[in-house]
């Protein structure tokens, strides 16, 4: 009777003993961060935000996304896994975004005590140098006073201002492996209306001084190949002689034909993408 009592209680207390352990650890885990949260592009492998600011910040990426048609992320770090934080960055995009090319990704590197800004795609274009910088400026005053969430924000917020100014006048990548050169140009609403205008102008002149010239009336006049046509052949030899080869060196350097204020420096990553960004030392 009484072995028969030992086995009806020796699973209830394995089942207390589970639930105790179970609630020390929900317990615990509740005392520091959410290493492993994940929300609507909030990647915070580093543990440095609260549930509250990772919902926040989720809400802003997903507005920014919408404005933009780009993949927006969020992210910290405390191990770059021997990358710098350029790669880092670079590559995290790369691998959460592998169809759509227009992005940024914020990164907190905490192994380099570092923030830096990926962009890709169109992105490359909004986001030149001098507003990255621009950008990492008030985010770098955020995160100087320990405040990871506003830092993060700052960088996010200052995507979707640099998409609402658009694309700078006189915006080119430069890249800095190569010294390639891509100068954005665009055509805005009032030049197109005027090339349409002197185009339609043009021809309507030219289609009038035709019919003055020649009188034509429509529907009436025939051409008559026999009457007006005549044709001239001439024969006429080429004799080459010799020829003249000039060399002239051409200077490559930027500083003299681009301004800075519309550049945007870029390079490779990993994956071959092009990437544009900017990071500052905290």
């Amino acid at each position: 009777m009484v072995f028969s009592m030992k086995m009806k209680e020796y699973p209830v207390r394995m089942l207390r003993l589970f639930y105790g352990v179970l609630l020390f650890g929900l317990l615990f885990c509740g005392q520091g961060h959410t290493v492993w949260a994940l929300q609507d592009g909030v990647y915070d492998d580093a543990g440095l935000l609260r549930e509250d600011e990772i919902t926040s910040l989720a809400g802003i990426i997903a507005s920014v996304e919408e404005e933009t048609g780009w993949n927006i992320f969020a992210v910290t770090t405390d191990d770059a896994k021997g990358k710098t934080a350029e790669a880092y960055a670079d590559d995290f995009f790369d691998s959460h975004s592998p169809e759509r090319e227009d992005g940024v990704a914020v990164l907190i590197d905490m192994d380099h005590r570092e923030i830096w800004m990926s962009t890709c795609g169109d992105a490359i274009r909004y986001l030149t140098d001098d507003r990255i910088d621009r950008i990492l400026d008030d985010a770098f005053t955020d995160i100087s006073g320990g405040d990871y969430a506003a830092c993060l924000t700052t960088m996010v917020e200052g995507v979707r201002v640099a998409y609402a100014d658009g694309i700078p006048s006189g915006q080119y990548n430069y890249d800095r492996d190569t010294g390639e050169i891509s100068v954005y140009r665009r055509i805005t609403m009032i030049e197109a209306l005027v090339a349409a205008g002197i185009a339609v102008a043009s021809g309507f002149i030219v289609f009038f001084c035709i019919v003055g010239k020649y009188r034509i009336k429509f529907n009436q006049y025939r051409y008559n190949p026999r009457e007006s046509g005549r044709m001239t052949l001439r024969v006429r030899d080429d004799q080459f002689i010799n020829s003249h080869t000039s060399h002239r060196r051409i200077q490559t350097s930027s500083s003299t034909s681009h301004s800075s204020s519309g550049r945007s420096t870029t390079h490779r990553s990993s994956s071959g993408r092009s990437h544009g960004g900017g990071g500052r030392r905290f």
